[in-house]
């Protein structure tokens, strides 16, 4: 794949110049195209962005490292590019067009236009046409963004997608720049581009800017109380979170005491406890326990009837039956007004179903006002489905602070809670039996104690009964805590409900709030996603940025290069120990410049490479290897846009064997400090400096 031909239009200093570059054969893989500073290089980089990727070339170039005015954007920079002659005559017109060979008989031919005022300010229009070609013959023309063709798309599957670009196209003072930040910055701007992060971010900004947009076409609401709804949920959830928290936690504290009950058992029955009846004394320990935690059961149950059931039934009739009939009808009221709102949309549709029929044929035709009276025949149609609500629904709300859902269980509980004096009377005699049980095991187990002779089993009982004392006072606790925790359960669910309606009835007056909020859980989901990107490429770009670095470095103690998840940058020796090399200008811009090689390669894009200002501040050891480097490969194209002191004379004739092609720009002064440029084809600076 190469790029076959550039062809300029009114742009910058370009009155009219086409560049035709051929395959990259024979070992011969540069074109060489030299200019003094200012005399037209960055514009054909410039020009390229622009050609293959529109406004969206803006920020493209500035991480390529080419001056963009971000303010201003890409109008204020197609009018500054817009050639001052083209402007002087009242030409409308400035065009880039780019030919990309996938072999030598099929290439695309991407020709974009941009349209000026006479005044030289951009009319907001431009066209880009691409062509496929096949033999020298192109085939039917396809406009960019209609008749469902795109040109990114089509970049992303035969050239190099917009956010890589950087990799391909970019100005070696760029690679300045880079070398100047620290490793680990260097490392992660770079992995932010070859994983696409600037899409993310970029989607992210649009998304934001959407949501500042859809904010204004929210009408007022008082969200202030809905804020503060959420406020009292919050505060309620993380209490009972720490009541359920404090709860599991006793409840190990539980677990370890009767592992500590169960060991004194033991010890007590193995040093003679019970008077040889050793079993006799751990199973009445063991059902004392037992029928401790059904005394607390009980009194959990007679707790949750006294505070849940009984209140009821000091409610009359008459008032407990109005509030089951409210709650029926509200709940059929919620179900048709459901069903509404569900069929709502579908009116819309079938009126302009209908509408749009025209068999069988009406003659004459209906004028105006018998269509207008049809409509409005059809809108009293459907209404007569809806209203009036049938008799059985609510006629008004009374129970608002409950959520739908809550009136069903509402009508649940009140199946329930039916309550007499047997059940109640049954408890306590359960309670008393249970207690005096309790008592009798006591006894028991005193009875059966052996004669202490050495002070050990006394020593042991009264640790056993600091242990059952413990376990006592821990239950009293999670008793107390589980009847606030029940409290604060029904609080939490009655807050949540509240601000769920209060939520809702605020999507409803607004349906923008919804699309806000996916926006907004969109963006959540972009921020948590980029970290977690750059484990995916670490590996590969380091291996990949460790053949390149030893190809352009002068020392050859390198052997590896290492890069972790956070970007952080090991060189490391023929031992497996980290070197520290001084960092200098011309090692860090051989660091830099190995890791756009190596993002380059770890892409999987075999397309060319255009550098502008290619040597920057290398030395001339430095420089050699970086040619090399670009000689290197034999079947990738690389252009390379140099002033006379970078490939010079001398340094042209080293590598003069891989050069396929030379340009050289010449500028002149036509007036009104309106410059031209024009390319001489097999030309380069006949003389440099050594």
């Amino acid at each position: 794949m190469w790029i076959s031909k550039l062809e300029l239009t009114c742009l910058k200093s370009y009155k009219y110049q086409s560049f035709e570059f051929p395959e990259p054969s024979d070992g011969q893989n540069i074109v060489l195209i030299g200019g003094l500073n200012g005399f037209g290089k960055t514009s054909i980089l410039e020009a390229l962005y622009l050609c293959l990727y529109g406004k969206d070339a803006i920020i493209h170039l500035a991480r390529a490292g080419l001056n963009t005015d971000d303010k201003k954007g890409y109008p204020t920079f197609l009018e500054r590019a817009f050639n001052g002659e083209a402007k002087r005559d009242g030409s409308d017109t400035m065009m880039v067009r780019v030919v990309i060979n996938k072999t030598k008989t099929k290439a695309v031919d991407i020709c974009r236009k941009w349209y000026f005022r006479t005044n030289g300010n951009w009319t907001g229009e431009e066209e880009t046409v691409v062509r496929d070609v096949s033999r020298d013959i192109p085939d039917t023309p396809r406009i960019d963004g209609k008749n469902g063709f795109y040109l990114p798309d089509l970049l992303d599957e035969i050239f190099v997608p917009a956010h890589i670009a950087p990799f391909f196209f970019f100005d070696g003072e760029e690679v300045k720049k880079l070398a100047d930040q620290s490793r680990v910055e260097q490392v992660k701007q770079g992995l932010e581009g070859l994983l696409g992060v600037v899409l993310l971010r970029s989607l992210a900004d649009r998304l934001k800017s959407f949501e500042g947009l859809k904010r204004g076409e929210i009408k007022s609401v008082d969200e202030d109380n809905l804020d503060r709804l959420l406020e009292g949920l919050t505060r309620s959830q993380e209490q009972l979170n720490a009541f359920q928290k404090d709860t599991k936690s006793k409840e190990a504290q539980k677990n370890q005491l009767r592992a500590e009950q169960q060991s004194l058992v033991e010890r007590i029955t193995s040093a003679g406890g019970g008077g040889g009846d050793i079993a006799t004394v751990k199973e009445l320990v063991e059902e004392r326990e037992q029928i401790r935690n059904s005394l607390r059961d009980s009194h959990k149950k007679l707790e949750e009837i006294l505070s849940g059931r009984l209140p009821f039934h000091l409610v009359s009739k008459e008032l407990m039956d109005e509030f089951r009939h409210q709650l029926v009808s509200e709940i059929k009221w919620f179900d048709w007004d459901a069903e509404k709102r569900t069929l709502e949309p579908r009116k819309a549709q079938f009126e302009s179903a209908f509408m749009a029929q025209t068999e069988p044929g009406i003659n004459p035709a209906l004028s105006e006002e018998q269509l207008g009276a049809i409509k409005k025949r059809m809108e009293s149609a459907w209404a007569t489905l809806f209203y009036p609500p049938p008799n059985d629904c609510a006629k008004e709300i009374v129970h608002d602070y409950l959520h739908e859902s809550l009136r069903s269980k509402a009508l649940g509980f009140l199946n329930t809670i039916n309550l007499g004096q047997k059940e109640i009377h049954d408890l306590l005699n359960e309670q008393h039996n249970l207690q005096q049980r309790t008592d009798e095991l006591g006894r028991k187990i005193s009875r059966l104690e052996g004669i202490d002779r050495d002070g050990t089993l006394s020593s042991l009982k009264k640790q056993l009964e600091e242990v059952q004392l413990k376990l006592d006072e821990l239950g009293e606790y999670v008793r107390i805590d589980d009847r606030k925790m029940s409290t604060l359960e029904s609080q939490v669910a009655q807050m949540r409900a509240e601000y769920e309606r209060g939520k809702n009835e605020l999507d409803r007056s607004s349906p923008v709030r919804s699309i806000i909020d996916k926006s907004e859980r969109v963006r959540a989901v972009i921020d948590e996603v980029i970290p977690a990107l750059f484990p995916l490429k670490v590996r590969a770009l380091a291996k990949a940025m460790t053949v390149v670095y030893k190809n352009l470095a002068h020392k050859d103690q390198v052997d590896r290069i290492e890069i972790a998840d956070d970007g952080v940058t090991k060189i490391l020796g023929k031992t497996g120990k980290e070197i520290s090399f001084d960092r200098s200008a011309g090692e860090n811009q051989i660091f830099a410049t190995a890791l756009i090689a190596g993002l380059a390669k770890v892409s999987g894009v075999k397309a060319p490479m255009v550098v502008d200002t290619p040597l920057g501040r290398l030395d001339s050891k430095h420089r050699a290897n970086i040619l090399s480097f670009w000689t290197e490969n034999k079947s990738r194209q690389v252009i390379l846009l140099s002033q006379d002191e970078e490939i010079d004379f001398h340094f042209y004739k080293d590598i003069s064997d891989s050069v396929s092609k030379t340009y050289l720009l010449e500028h002149i002064d036509v007036g009104d400090g309106v410059g031209r440029t024009t390319a001489k084809e097999g030309k380069y600076f006949a003389r440099g400096r050594r």
